[in-house]
Protein backbone atom coordinates (compact mmCIF):
# COMPACT_ATOMS: atom_id res chain seq x y z
CA UNK A 1 0.00 0.00 0.00
CA UNK A 2 1.48 3.02 -0.91
CA UNK A 3 1.04 6.17 1.62
CA UNK A 4 1.02 9.47 0.27
CA UNK A 5 0.74 11.47 3.59
CA UNK A 6 1.24 14.99 4.89
CA UNK A 7 4.24 14.07 6.26
CA UNK A 8 6.44 12.72 3.42
CA UNK A 9 5.94 16.29 2.18
CA UNK A 10 8.45 17.67 4.74
CA UNK A 11 10.94 14.86 4.76
CA UNK A 12 13.75 15.29 2.78
CA UNK A 13 14.43 11.60 2.67
CA UNK A 14 18.12 9.56 3.77
CA UNK A 15 20.62 10.82 1.77
CA UNK A 16 19.88 14.58 2.01
CA UNK A 17 20.20 15.96 5.57
CA UNK A 18 18.40 19.34 6.35
CA UNK A 19 20.49 22.29 7.45
CA UNK A 20 19.72 24.51 9.81
CA UNK A 21 20.54 28.98 9.62
CA UNK A 22 22.48 29.24 13.22
CA UNK A 23 23.62 32.52 11.89
CA UNK A 24 21.56 34.27 14.70
CA UNK A 25 23.88 32.91 17.50
CA UNK A 26 27.44 34.05 15.84
CA UNK A 27 25.31 37.27 14.97
CA UNK A 28 24.73 37.57 19.21
CA UNK A 29 28.22 36.00 19.69
CA UNK A 30 30.28 38.63 18.03
CA UNK A 31 27.67 41.81 19.33
CA UNK A 32 27.95 40.05 22.97
CA UNK A 33 31.93 39.18 23.02
CA UNK A 34 32.36 42.98 21.12
CA UNK A 35 30.13 45.13 23.81
CA UNK A 36 32.25 43.15 26.31
CA UNK A 37 35.35 43.53 24.86
CA UNK A 38 36.10 46.62 24.04
CA UNK A 39 35.39 48.42 28.40
CA UNK A 40 37.53 44.79 29.19
CA UNK A 41 40.45 46.20 27.00
CA UNK A 42 40.33 50.13 28.36
CA UNK A 43 39.97 48.49 32.28
CA UNK A 44 42.45 46.05 32.30
CA UNK A 45 45.07 46.57 29.78
CA UNK A 46 45.53 50.31 28.56
CA UNK A 47 44.19 52.21 31.80
CA UNK A 48 46.90 50.58 33.71
CA UNK A 49 49.22 50.62 30.93
CA UNK A 50 48.75 54.75 30.65
CA UNK A 51 47.88 56.14 33.87
CA UNK A 52 50.16 53.76 35.85
CA UNK A 53 49.37 51.90 39.57
CA UNK A 54 46.11 53.21 41.38
CA UNK A 55 48.38 52.07 44.54
CA UNK A 56 49.95 55.56 44.87
CA UNK A 57 47.58 58.06 46.57
CA UNK A 58 48.21 61.39 44.07
CA UNK A 59 44.92 62.99 46.11
CA UNK A 60 46.56 63.11 49.38
CA UNK A 61 47.16 67.00 50.36
CA UNK A 62 50.67 67.88 50.21
CA UNK A 63 52.04 70.86 49.86
CA UNK A 64 53.33 72.09 46.68
CA UNK A 65 56.73 72.26 48.55
CA UNK A 66 59.90 70.90 46.52
CA UNK A 67 60.18 67.99 49.06
CA UNK A 68 56.91 66.74 48.40
CA UNK A 69 57.10 67.46 44.97
CA UNK A 70 60.14 65.15 44.70
CA UNK A 71 59.37 62.80 47.09
CA UNK A 72 55.75 61.89 44.66
CA UNK A 73 57.83 61.94 41.81
CA UNK A 74 59.99 59.22 43.45
CA UNK A 75 57.22 57.35 44.64
CA UNK A 76 55.88 57.34 41.08
CA UNK A 77 58.76 56.81 39.43
CA UNK A 78 59.32 53.74 41.70
CA UNK A 79 55.74 52.52 41.00
CA UNK A 80 55.70 53.43 37.41
CA UNK A 81 55.82 49.87 36.32
CA UNK A 82 53.98 47.92 39.45
CA UNK A 83 51.18 47.00 37.10
CA UNK A 84 52.86 44.71 35.30
CA UNK A 85 52.98 41.79 36.99
CA UNK A 86 50.66 38.06 37.37
CA UNK A 87 47.17 39.67 37.65
CA UNK A 88 48.09 41.93 34.35
CA UNK A 89 49.43 38.91 32.16
CA UNK A 90 46.23 37.02 33.33
CA UNK A 91 43.86 39.65 32.25
CA UNK A 92 45.89 40.45 28.99
CA UNK A 93 45.75 36.53 28.15
CA UNK A 94 41.91 36.89 29.22
CA UNK A 95 41.01 40.25 26.98
CA UNK A 96 43.27 38.42 24.01
CA UNK A 97 41.19 35.25 24.18
CA UNK A 98 37.90 37.64 24.09
CA UNK A 99 39.00 39.36 20.92
CA UNK A 100 40.01 36.26 19.64
CA UNK A 101 36.62 35.16 19.68
CA UNK A 102 35.36 38.23 18.72
CA UNK A 103 37.50 37.43 15.15
CA UNK A 104 36.51 34.35 15.13
CA UNK A 105 32.75 35.26 15.19
CA UNK A 106 33.09 38.14 12.73
CA UNK A 107 34.91 35.78 10.14
CA UNK A 108 31.92 33.50 10.62
CA UNK A 109 29.24 36.35 10.41
CA UNK A 110 31.31 37.86 6.76
CA UNK A 111 30.50 35.03 4.89
CA UNK A 112 27.12 34.48 6.11
CA UNK A 113 24.54 35.50 2.66
CA UNK A 114 21.94 37.67 3.26
CA UNK A 115 18.38 35.72 3.72
CA UNK A 116 16.18 36.36 0.49
CA UNK A 117 13.48 38.58 0.85
CA UNK A 118 9.98 37.55 0.75
CA UNK A 119 8.21 39.29 -1.06
CA UNK A 120 4.52 37.76 -2.11
CA UNK A 121 3.87 40.54 -4.71
CA UNK A 122 6.58 39.54 -6.67
CA UNK A 123 5.92 35.52 -6.38
CA UNK A 124 2.60 35.96 -7.38
CA UNK A 125 3.62 38.62 -10.38
CA UNK A 126 0.99 41.20 -9.03
CA UNK A 127 1.62 45.03 -8.24
CA UNK A 128 1.91 46.70 -5.34
CA UNK A 129 -1.52 48.12 -4.99
CA UNK A 130 -3.47 44.81 -6.23
CA UNK A 131 -6.93 44.07 -5.29
CA UNK A 132 -7.73 41.10 -3.27
CA UNK A 133 -9.83 39.21 -6.32
CA UNK A 134 -6.07 40.35 -8.39
CA UNK A 135 -4.08 38.69 -5.49
CA UNK A 136 -6.36 35.25 -5.16
CA UNK A 137 -6.45 35.22 -8.76
CA UNK A 138 -2.78 35.24 -9.02
CA UNK A 139 -2.73 32.52 -5.87
CA UNK A 140 -4.90 30.17 -7.56
CA UNK A 141 -3.01 30.56 -11.14
CA UNK A 142 0.65 30.01 -9.21
CA UNK A 143 -0.92 26.96 -6.95
CA UNK A 144 -2.52 25.33 -10.36
CA UNK A 145 0.96 25.56 -12.36
CA UNK A 146 3.52 24.41 -9.89
CA UNK A 147 1.13 21.44 -8.00
CA UNK A 148 3.24 18.18 -7.89
CA UNK A 149 0.39 16.29 -9.04
CA UNK A 150 0.41 19.03 -11.99
CA UNK A 151 4.02 18.37 -12.55
CA UNK A 152 4.89 14.01 -11.45
CA UNK A 153 8.42 14.29 -13.44
CA UNK A 154 9.83 17.53 -11.60
CA UNK A 155 11.29 15.98 -8.23
CA UNK A 156 11.59 19.63 -6.77
CA UNK A 157 7.76 20.18 -7.76
CA UNK A 158 6.94 19.48 -4.03
CA UNK A 159 9.20 22.68 -2.79
CA UNK A 160 8.26 24.96 -5.09
CA UNK A 161 4.50 24.55 -4.51
CA UNK A 162 5.34 24.58 -0.43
Amino acid sequence: MSSSGFKENFERGEKESLDYDDSAFYYFGLALLTVSAIPMTWHFILYPIMYGDMNINHRLNNCNCYLCNDRMAKRSKKYRFSWLNTWFVIKLVFVAFIWFLSYQCYEIVKDIEPLKNFIPNELLGVETDATIAQVKKAYRKLSREKHPDKNPDNPDAVEEFI
